[in-house]
């Protein structure tokens, strides 16, 4: 699977030569293979590039894109997966997507630019598209897809009526993507809001044994990776090549000075634990959005104690600790053990399931 900002560098390129078509995922209800904002560039010489699902849905997807390459005229592409479960059943997921699919051309580069902006910086973008209007609507607005794009908040690039700014405001600051609809007496305006943001960041503490291959993961799944420890012999762009900043400083300082906001996981993995437990100090009481220390069971809870005793610290502070760090899939090797702790930081990045189990 290709990231957003994989998908809009492409875009950026492909667009140079041709026209393309881009096919969103706007809406799906039940169990689906992609998730809201998911995209796909469909080009008519066949150099696809990104997924919306695979299979036959995707086909009609294809389809429709080069059929909108050729009219202009964005559409809706209604993908059911919802067939009867048999042998012969052409999907495996059992929900409903709605795919919006619209043509880029080289007119849209500015646009395009705009759209990287957000992967380079701290600030957030809303991308608002108007993916259904009737009435009235359709002809004030025509057939144009883009409207415009909000930066935090402020309007940069088209425009659009000051009545929908609060709900788009909102999704900004939920950082959320998702269609707005609006019923009026001269008729319906659906509004698809795609909000992007700077990709969430991975702070690995210690560059030991399980660092590379945690790194390896983190830029796998498309987190910004960085990799901290005191020691130059291991915290090296040698030993760490996938990772976008390796630093080789102070611990405890480096991580008090850090600009960690909600986007931030912190997974403390030091050479010894005293090291782990004076670095969750600094952090404990950052907005940081997950917090993860190796050890024990046992010995976790016996330095929470500790802590809470000698040092007055409220107990409750530790339960947002993801320790004994990662999920319990029984791993031993350094690569198993990553893969635990990448897996539980998936997980509630995406507001998975699974729960996390009482210290004991």
């Amino acid at each position: 699977m290709s990231s957003i900002k994989a998908i809009y560098e492409k875009l950026n390129q492909f667009v140079e030569e041709t026209a393309v078509a881009v096919a969103t995922i706007v809406q799906v209800k039940g169990s689906v293979p992609r998730e809201i904002g998911a995209k796909m560039i469909i080009h008519p010489w066949g150099q696809h590039y990104g997924t919306v699902g695979g299979g036959c849905g995707e086909g009609e997807v294809i389809r429709a894109g080069l059929e909108v390459i050729e009219t202009a005229v964005p559409r809706i592409v209604k993908v059911d997966l919802t067939d009867p479960i048999s042998l012969e059943s052409t999907g495996v997921c059992g929900g409903v997507m709605e795919v919006y699919v619209e043509r880029w051309q080289n007119s849209d580069k500015p646009l395009i630019e705009q759209l990287l902006m957000p992967f380079e910086d701290t600030q957030s973008t809303a991308l608002v598209t108007v993916i259904k209007a009737t009435g009235e609507q359709a002809s004030t607005l025509g057939e144009q897809s883009v409207v415009t794009l909000y930066r935090d908040g402020d309007g940069i690039y088209g425009q659009l009526g000051f009545e929908f700014l609060s709900d788009i405001h909102q999704c900004l600051a939920e950082r959320k993507s998702q269609v707005l609809c609006y019923e009026k007496a001269n008729g319906q305006i659906q509004l698809f809001v795609e909000v992007q943001c700077r990709p969430p960041t991975l702070i690995i503490v210690g560059a030991g044994h399980i660092a590379l291959p945690l790194a390896q993961l983190g830029k796998l799944v498309d987190f910004e990776v960085v990799v901290l420890d005191d020691r130059p012999m291991y915290a090296n762009k040698q030993r760490f090549p996938m990772a976008d900043r390796v630093l080789a400083k102070p611990l405890k300082e480096t991580l008090r000075d850090w600009p960690i906001d909600q986007d931030t996981y912190i997974v403390l993995v030091t050479r010894g634990h005293s090291h782990d437990v004076e670095c969750l100090l600094e952090v404990l009481d950052s907005p940081a959005r997950y917090l993860g220390m190796i050890g024990s069971k046992r010995r976790i809870k016996a330095v929470f104690e500790l802590l809470s005793q000698e040092q007055a610290i409220d107990p409750t502070k530790f339960e947002r600790v993801h320790a004994p760090i990662g999920l319990d899939i029984g791993g031993k090797t350094p690569e198993e053990i990553a893969i635990s702790i990448m897996a539980e930081i998936i997980n509630v990045y995406r507001g998975g399931r699974i729960q996390r189990s009482a210290l004991s």
